[in-house]
């Protein structure tokens, strides 16, 4: 059976269990078609995310009619973390069932699954026939994504992530990657850029990137879909918006959803007790086995609910982590994941149960305080089979937005009006019969009489003023904020009533061709006036500057060594820090907190002071003593890395100066399990930096190393720190070392079968597949060279070069020489090739195919060995301008695509045999 023949409503449930609502049919429709609305604006709880499942069933489709028009990748894109887990994890179970569509669970779409994976198999010779990454931090990339260029893919990432890796910034990325990543998110993609209302700097630079490639006729420009459920200005008459329709409303699960039950109350306190009372009354549901999830603006205030409602409850130490969480945006990555995945509290929220049993609430010590619980229908037991005790969720922005959780209540404080409707969002999710929830905001003066100065406590004032209008219209004074009535509110109000409550827009800094050329000369990684692409991303905003903080095991030994800030470079080169490992915090306050820190010690040592890594955004290194960090004025968007015997982290991995005690590394681990090996080696014997069981088949290939001293000059003498990674990840993150034994004949014979397969698959016109097979012929002609043999440990370099080796020296032994300039010499001086309409092309694949020549190369990377001086120069010089036209002739992001389809079939060829 054709996927074709196969009604999307099959298609749907087979890989999502669910009936399609009226607007996801109209949605699919579209994408068949080609067509892709710029706005998706549906209500919180009906399915938003259905977006990915939609496309990959249209693209099944339009690749059984052998006529494909929408772009291959998709790339979903949030700005929250643990959504970012979330949507991956969505997605992960689409493609088990189409791996496996005999499995259990689904046994029923069984022929249904097998339909739509054929389709998409044809795409792709081999497995996996969906490629999925999550990008929230290298670690956690699995690089399927960049593996194959012509097969379907689902990327879902941050806007940092995401948004600096297409403008050739890529956070943590080299220069061989900068262009990479760039190519394959800025051609032949689908950006969804989800609740878009929240970050309109990122919506306006995705659109702006659009019309520059349309502008430039790039070969397979990006195509931009924003989601939200919170517009900012009324846009009815917009006809490229998805929205709700008359047969959505009718549907009975979008009726039960929009017509789920929620009652806002309203309370005044004063400002210095509202920690206080939000406490209380979220005690006050203790009784009755609910989940109640709490709100307020900052993490130090979510640290002082969370103190006065454990004293409120009366919780022993030991019973605290099994009745209360804590989500902030403060919170190390590390420990936020083991909250997503294994928290016992977080867990409940996730859960849809039976309502919370009916119960009186207690009374108050203040009248503003009073209120009363809703009584349900369900009886205790019932309640208690689902939840055994109330729970609390307490959080920030941090979990606003995007996250599927359900509570039964929320208590907060007051804030501008998107973020409300985003609260709103996150209680009685999925409606029910006889399920009604309690919203309890918390207002001071303070929010009523804003700073005029400041633009959020205006938007914040204005929103609570719409509020307390909208309750003085009701006979009890409470809100009935079920999802149909607040769009009903919402949509009463005029733009400017609107845009005045919402969180203000940031100043968007204009974008011209002189930002786009500094990014696209990635392997200038030094270039004054390249503005760094964080306020393109986010906006000119008024928020405080933040730095990051990391803990490792590795600097103790650095500093016992002394070593010197280069070699500091090429560590954090090799082992880059990972998002897992990071906890940020506004500059500001991480200086007042290390000071106590520093302080902290000296109580045991008086002459003691901590010796740290100061990283930029650039991977240049310094050392930093904590007695200067107060003085430092560099610390702003940068990364500090302490010593772990440092300590700082308290019982939420929240930055605490009170604890001493040494941090956990988890460098090489995330919440997934093992990704590489840090070893120690000194005397010619190496150990892990931490220790850990090895598998079965020992340790993974080396990535690389930095000498930290030379005690003699010979190799066993070296003391050395060594990264080692597995071998597939190796081959994807650092091709030119991948460890197998490949001659050069093999491997140019591999690599032009390879990209035969990748022009055919993308159905490339004649004069670019003729291009970029010429390139794979070419690509590695200078690694023929007597340097570079020895380089590969060769001993037998002049009767059999090798591409691939199994081990390699130093790169110092390479002195500087770059094998692919020594390849472009080799192919300039190829009458044949230089005689063809391709040549221009063919040059520059074969120089930048690992990030150099874009523009230009060191004097270094010369072929002293065959080539004179004359012609290095000449060549070097070329290089430049010729790399200036073909970006003029095929775009920024379509030059940059070119060169990625020549990477992904080096991956390809540099695959041991089976």
């Amino acid at each position: 059976m054709n996927v074709a023949d196969i009604a999307f409503n099959k298609a749907f449930e087979a890989l999502t269990d669910n009936t399609p609502l009226p607007w996801q049919v109209r949605l699919f429709t579209l994408l068949q078609s080609g067509k892709i609305p710029q706005i998706c604006d549906i209500p919180t709880g009906l399915g938003k995310t259905s977006g990915i499942p939609i496309w990959l069933i249209a693209l099944s489709y339009q690749a059984a009619e052998g006529y494909i028009t929408l772009p291959r990748r998709l790339v979903y894109i949030i700005n929250r973390r643990t959504v970012v887990d979330q949507a991956t994890s969505v997605v992960e179970r689409i493609r088990e069932r189409l791996l496996c569509p005999a499995g259990r669970d689904w046994a029923e779409h069984e022929s249904v699954l097998r339909s739509i994976a054929s389709s998409l198999q044809i795409l792709t010779p081999e497995p996996p026939l969906l490629a999925v990454s999550s990008l929230r931090g290298e670690l956690a990339d699995n690089a399927e994504w960049k593996l194959d260029p012509a097969r379907a893919a689902i990327i879902v990432g941050t806007i940092d992530m995401i948004g600096s890796k297409l403008l050739f910034s890529g956070y943590g990325d080299g220069r061989y990657h900068r262009s990479h990543h760039a190519g394959l998110i800025g051609q032949d993609t689908l950006l969804i850029h989800d609740e878009a209302h929240l970050t309109p700097a990122f919506s306006d630079l995705l659109r702006h990137v659009a019309q520059e490639q349309r502008k430039c006729c790039e070969p397979r420009p990006i195509q931009v879909m924003d989601l939200s459920a919170t517009q900012r200005y009324n846009d009815e008459d917009n006809d490229n918006t998805i929205r709700l329709d008359i047969k959505d409303e009718q549907n009975p699960i979008v009726e039960e959803r929009i017509g789920a039950q929620k009652r806002i109350h309203l309370h005044q306190c004063n400002k210095k007790q509202q920690n206080r009372h939000i406490a209380e009354i979220a005690s006050g549901y203790d009784e009755c086995a609910a989940r109640v999830l709490i709100y307020v603006r900052s993490p130090k205030d979510a640290q002082k609910v969370g103190d006065e409602l454990r004293k409120k409850l009366e919780l022993r130490p030991d019973k605290v982590r099994s009745r209360i969480a804590l989500l902030t945006g403060m919170i190390r990555g590390h420990e936020r994941d083991l909250l997503v995945t294994k928290n016992s509290v977080y867990r409940q929220f996730q859960h849809q149960g039976n309502p919370p049993a009916a119960t009186d609430h207690p009374d108050r010590e203040a009248a503003s305080l009073q209120m009363s619980l809703p009584l349900f229908e369900e009886n205790t037991a019932a309640a208690e089979k689902s939840l055994a005790n109330t729970v609390y969720l307490i959080s920030t922005s941090a979990g606003e937005v995007g996250i599927d959780i359900d509570a039964d209540h929320i208590v907060c404080d007051i804030t501008t009006l998107d973020s409300m409707i985003q609260r709103l969002g996150r209680v009685n999710r999925r409606g029910g019969t006889g399920r009604e929830a309690h919203v309890d905001v918390v207002w001071t003066d303070d929010d009523e009489n804003p700073d005029k100065n400041k633009a959020f406590t205006k938007a914040v004032a204005k929103t609570l003023k719409i509020v307390q209008h909208w309750g003085q219209e009701s006979e009890d004074g409470t809100i009935n904020a079920s999802p149909r009535n607040l769009r009903r509110l919402i949509r009463r109000l005029n733009n400017e009533e609107r845009a005045a409550a919402f969180s203000p827009i940031p100043t968007i800094p204009s974008l011209s061709d002189i930002e786009l050329d500094a990014w696209s000369l990635t392997s200038i990684n030094e270039m004054s006036g390249r503005p760094q692409v964080a306020s393109y991303l986010h906006g000119l905003t008024n928020d405080p500057p933040t730095t990051y903080v990391v803990w490792r095991k590795e600097v103790a030994k650095f500093f016992k060594y002394e070593i010197d800030s280069r070699t500091l470079r090429e560590w954090f080169a090799v082992c880059p820090v990972q998002t897992n490992e990071r906890l940020q915090m506004p500059t500001a306050e991480l200086k007042v907190e290390l000071k106590k820190l520093l302080k902290k010690h000296k109580k045991k040592n008086p002459n003691h002071d901590i010796q740290v890594v100061l990283l930029d955004e650039w991977g240049r290194a310094e050392w930093l003593s904590l007695s200067d960090v107060d003085r430092n004025s560099n610390l702003a968007y940068r990364t500090l890395v302490l010593p772990i015997e440092a300590g700082g982290i308290g019982e939420h991995g929240m930055f605490d100066p009170a604890v001493i005690d040494p941090v956990q590394d988890i460098a090489d681990s995330d919440a997934e399990g093992r990704e590489r090996e840090r070893w120690f080696s000194a005397g010619g014997e190496e150990r892990l930096l931490i220790d850990k069981e090895l598998p079965l088949g020992g340790s993974w290939p080396e990535r690389g190393r930095v000498t930290l001293d030379v005690q003699e000059d010979a190799e066993e003498s070296r003391i050395e720190l060594i990264l080692r990674m597995p071998a597939d990840e190796l081959r994807t993150t650092a091709p030119e070392h991948a460890r197998l034994k490949q001659t050069l004949m093999d491997h140019t014979n591999a690599i032009v079968d390879c990209m035969h397969d990748i022009c055919e698959r993308l159905h490339l016109g004649q004069h670019l597949e003729a291009a970029l097979v010429a390139a794979a012929k070419w690509h590695d002609q200078g690694k023929d060279r007597e340097i570079w043999q020895s380089y590969a440990c060769n001993n037998n370099g002049s009767d059999h070069p090798l591409a691939k080796s199994q081990n390699y020296r130093h790169g110092r032994a390479l002195s500087g020489y770059r094998h692919e300039f020594g390849s472009l010499l080799e192919a300039m001086h190829a009458p044949k090739l230089c005689d063809t309409p391709e040549s221009e092309l063919v040059l520059h694949l074969v120089a930048a195919h690992h990030g150099h020549a874009r523009p230009h190369f060191d004097i270094r990377a010369f072929d002293k060995e065959k080539f004179g001086t004359s012609d290095n120069e000449k060549a070097s010089v070329e290089v430049m301008q010729r790399f200036g036209r073909l970006q003029n002739c095929f775009g920024r992001w379509g030059l940059a695509w070119l060169e990625s389809l020549l990477r992904c079939a080096d991956i390809q060829a540099s695959r041991p045999e089976e």
